[in-house]
């Protein structure tokens, strides 16, 4: 009989999914497991066929009923025999027999499902594979080859039909690649996982008896074996040395805290382990553990104990070598950061402030020194230092020194002393750190900047900190090589320093720092053409603080990351809402500080503002000063870039100032430069100043920049800027910074009114 099998063009969605499957193999009991949970699967899928099949009325009762009955004895036998965890090669038998056994006889005996049972017997040599032995796998999987072959071959039982062309001869060769690749994916898993799973078993073994032997050598092994009768007296003495007939007190010292606990063990006769003691043997100390038992005699009378002392000479120095490493700086030898965090920690509690004084020094100018000398002469300042400052704390009773930074060094003084004591080591310590190093034939010269305080009744160590660390920053601000003492008038000012610093995030939390705005207008017809915002605080203490002051100190601390995100999130915000309001598209300029432009993330923090505000990029004006680019030149221009690339544009703040030079608007990529105010006023008294700034307008326009005229505040100099063909101004004269609702919409209109034509 010929079975015609035929295969329409495939479907959009038919693919294939194939999986590799890596099996270890696991031990007997899993293999149980396995062939039980396959027996009973194959029960139920069998059942639930028959049982379709009945309901059907197609199921007959004849030979493949007997088969049928057959192979599910066969398959609760394998279930049953694993269940029972007995004759494992038996079940697998079982198994891999009577589910081909069944596929062949539907093969043979019915036209019905033949390319199904064809594609099922193909993959029956994986049972084979994973439950019966490599050689029997292969054999089975030839045998399954050769059926199929012959049943679609010779037997003339099959043809299939692909598109009207026939593809018999290769629907053999597929499902023959398919039975042997079923039989690979099997057996070699199987066969190297095996190995896998006995190398690491006996690889496992090995470490556990090296363990267990390593563990009974280091139980047995000692450097002094000590038999104690029950007066206390050495019978016995095994080691280095000789201490017998001595009592063991003698012989056995320095228990230190320990020495309470292990009388009290002793007069309960009672073992005790790893008792740190100090073994004294013919004019010789040496670091033990000391581990005894008590003897005791057939009655059960006490008769002393047997010991074992560990040397423990070499461990112990070892760990204080790294104790002292831990905490000691390696350039300098000084304390480190971890023992200063570890002192004022202990001074947290129940210290009298005051009899804590601080000094902080920090080297000024430490990376142009490194620039110019490089970092061995960078290295050679602080040794030189640590070595002027480890002089110092020897002579100076009470005095620690840590390095705690790069450059940063902390004295503290743990005893009371006066003012006067206090700024005279203030002073002594910055003029040893300011002396001359030689360095590689040269000498270089040093200026430290030190802040100091002393602590008062009532104040804690974190404030005492603060303020040597406010005096510090106040030093670094004049210029540094300066000392900065606690004196009334300057504490004052600390204080006020301290208390801004600690205020100003908080500040930010609940919304305190407000926002105002200075409009920037069109030179031609005085419209609205930007504007700038800027901050206020008032504090609750010192009410409206300078903005100078404030940012600042948010500046000198990490405060002014989530300061400058504060300020260009609301005044997105502000603008936005007042644009919609009023119908017209206006420039938002937004100071950002050096230290935010070469902050981490600064890019991706102004991406997720204008996402979170909706503003649009090309409206946003980030103002930058040029002191903060050339901190590191290329770095900033990096982040600039990144930052025009977002669309937004870049303006160069107070140009003019400082080190201003034209030659690096070429090569600095920005869109707007903001001449400062100091142009104007000299150009009202100065003819060359009014030729300067004719010079930078035609500049501007060869470089193609934009230029802001900044701080115009009289009619005078509005006409300067405007005879110099400036586009845009700036200034007192247009309007002062206000809150954004005193920015109406009609303002243009007032300022052209008020300034004649």
């Amino acid at each position: 009989m010929r079975k015609k099998f035929t295969i329409t063009e495939p479907s959009a969605g038919a693919g294939a999914n194939d999986q590799a499957v890596v099996a270890i193999a696991a031990p007997d009991r899993l293999q149980h497991s396995i062939i039980l949970y396959s027996s009973l699967t194959v029960l139920v899928i069998m059942f639930a066929v028959i049982v379709s099949l009945v309901v059907a009325g197609q199921y007959n009762l004849n030979l493949g009923t007997i088969i049928d009955s057959l192979t599910v004895a066969a398959l609760c036998s394998a279930a049953y025999l694993a269940s029972k965890r007995r004759q494992l090669l038996l079940q697998g038998l079982l198994l891999c027999i009577s589910v081909p056994a069944n596929l062949l006889a539907m093969l043979l005996m019915d036209d019905q499902g033949i390319f199904l049972a064809l594609q099922l017997l193909s993959i029956t040599p994986i049972i084979w594979g994973l439950f019966t032995t490599p050689l029997m796998s292969i054999l089975y999987t030839g045998c399954v080859v050769t059926f199929i072959n012959w049943y679609v071959g010779p037997a003339a039982r099959l043809d299939v039909i692909v598109n009207g062309a026939n593809d018999t001869f290769l629907t053999g060769v597929s499902l023959s690649l398919i039975a042997v690749g079923c039989g690979i994916a099997a057996v070699l898993p199987k066969h190297f996982g095996r190995q896998v799973y006995d190398a690491l078993k006996r690889r496992v073994q090995r470490e556990n008896l090296n363990l267990n032997r390593s563990m009974a050598y280091a139980e047995l092994s000692s450097d002094w074996h000590l038999e104690v009768d029950e007066a206390g007296k050495i019978i016995h003495f095994f080691g280095k040395g000789d201490a017998t007939g001595r009592h063991w007190r003698d012989v056995l010292i320095g228990w230190d805290a320990e020495e309470t606990a292990l009388n009290q063990t002793i007069m309960e006769r009672q073992p005790f382990s790893k008792v740190k003691a100090i073994l004294r043997l013919g004019g010789e100390q040496y670091r033990v553990e000391f581990s005894g038992r008590p003897q005791f005699n057939k009655h059960g009378v006490f008769r002393g104990y047997i010991g074992i002392a560990h040397d423990i000479s070499v461990r112990e120095e070892f760990e204080q070598r790294l104790r002292q490493q831990a905490t000691t700086d390696l350039l300098t030898g000084l304390e480190n950061r971890h023992a200063f965090n570890a002192l004022i920690e202990s001074l947290k509690d129940g210290v009298d402030p005051e009899a804590v004084s601080v000094f902080y020094l920090d080297l000024d100018k430490f990376k142009e020194l490194n620039d110019r000398h490089g970092h061995g002469g960078g290295d050679a300042a602080l040794v030189a230092l640590g070595q002027r400052l480890t002089r110092l704390a020897i002579e100076e009773p009470g005095l620690r020194i840590f390095r705690i930074g790069g450059d940063e060094f902390c004295c503290i003084l743990l005893r009371s002393a006066s003012l006067k004591e206090v700024s005279g080591l203030a002073r002594r310590i910055k003029n040893l750190a300011s002396e001359p190093i030689s360095y590689d034939g040269r000498l270089i010269d040093l200026t430290t900047s030190v802040g100091a305080s002393t602590g008062e009744r009532g104040e804690g160590i974190e404030y005492i900190l603060e303020l040597a660390d406010a005096a510090v920053y106040d030093a670094k601000s004049q210029g540094g090589d300066a000392c900065i003492v606690p004196e009334p008038h300057i504490r004052e000012r600390l204080e006020r320093r301290v208390s801004i610093h600690r205020d100003l995030m908080s500040a930010i939390a609940r919304g305190e720092i407000g926002l105002h705005y200075q409009p920037i207008m069109r030179v031609s017809d005085c419209s609205l053409v930007g504007v700038e915002a800027l901050a206020r605080w008032t504090h609750p203490k010192y009410g409206a603080i300078d903005p100078a002051e404030f940012i600042e100190i948010a500046e000198a601390s990490r405060h002014i990351i989530a300061f400058g995100e504060y300020v260009m999130r609301q005044a997105c915000t502000d603008m936005l809402a007042w644009m919609t309001e009023f119908g017209q598209t206006v420039r938002l300029s937004v100071n950002v500080s050096p230290n935010e432009l070469l902050s981490h993330g600064f890019v991706a923090s102004v991406t997720r503002i204008l996402e979170e505000t909706h503003f649009p990029p090309n409206l946003l004006e980030i103002e930058i000063t040029e002191r903060g680019v050339l901190r590191n030149l290329d770095t900033s221009c990096e982040v600039i870039e990144a930052i025009r690339d977002l669309g937004v544009t870049i303006a160069l703040d107070d140009f003019g100032t400082g080190n201003s030079s034209l030659s690096r608007l070429e090569n600095l990529p920005v869109d707007r430069v903001k001449l400062d105010r100091s142009f104007f006023v000299r150009a009202e008294h100065s003819d060359r100043a009014r030729q300067v700034l004719g010079i930078l307008s035609g500049m501007s326009r060869v470089l193609d920049i934009n230029v802001i005229a900044e701080g115009v505040e009289t009619e005078e100099q509005f006409r300067f800027v405007n005879l110099a063909g400036f586009g845009e101004v700036q200034g007192y004269l247009f309007g002062r910074p206000a809150p954004i609702s005193q920015l109406g919409e009609d303002l243009a209109a007032k300022v052209r009114a008020e300034i004649p034509a």
